[in-house]
C-alpha cells in the first residue's frame, strides 16, 4: 500500500471527528491534518486582534511510529529554532480517530468562550 493510500483514510476519518466538535480542519497534503478552534478568533470588528492573533491551531502528522507496528498520529509543535522540523510527539494509532479529536479539542480549547466580557 503506498502512502497516501495509507495515511488518506485516517485522516478524512480525523477531520470528520473533529468537525463534529465544532472545530475547522483539513487534510494536508503531506501527510497531516490541520486544525483550528475558531472560538479562540479575534472579533470580526477587532483590526488589532487579527494583526496580532495567530489563532489557536495545531497540525498533526501522520507518520510511522518507531516503537509500534503502523501509523500513528503524532504532534508537531514548532522547532526551537527556524528552518528546522517540527518536534514530533507521539499522540495515538492512526486508527483512534475518537481519541485523537478528543485530545486535539482539550488541547484547543477556549474555557468560558461563551461568557460575556465585562
Amino acid at each position: 500500500m503506498d502512502e497516501v493510500a495509507a495515511w488518506a483514510p485516517a485522516a478524512r476519518a480525523l477531520v470528520a471527528e473533529l468537525e463534529a466538535r465544532g472545530l475547522t480542519a483539513r487534510v494536508l497534503s503531506h501527510g497531516a491534518v490541520w486544525v483550528r478552534n475558531p472560538a479562540g478568533d479575534p472579533a470580526s470588528d477587532d483590526r488589532l486582534g487579527a494583526l496580532m492573533s495567530p489563532g489557536l491551531n495545531q497540525e498533526v502528522w501522520c507518520r510511522p511510529n518507531g516503537d509500534h507496528v503502523g501509523l500513528w498520529w503524532w504532534w508537531a509543535w514548532a522547532a526551537p529554532a527556524r528552518n528546522e522540523p517540527p518536534d514530533l510527539e507521539p499522540l495515538c494509532p492512526v486508527d483512534e480517530p475518537k481519541r485523537a479529536a478528543d485530545a486535539i479539542a482539550r488541547v484547543l480549547a477556549v474555557p468560558f468562550a461563551d461568557a460575556p466580557v465585562s
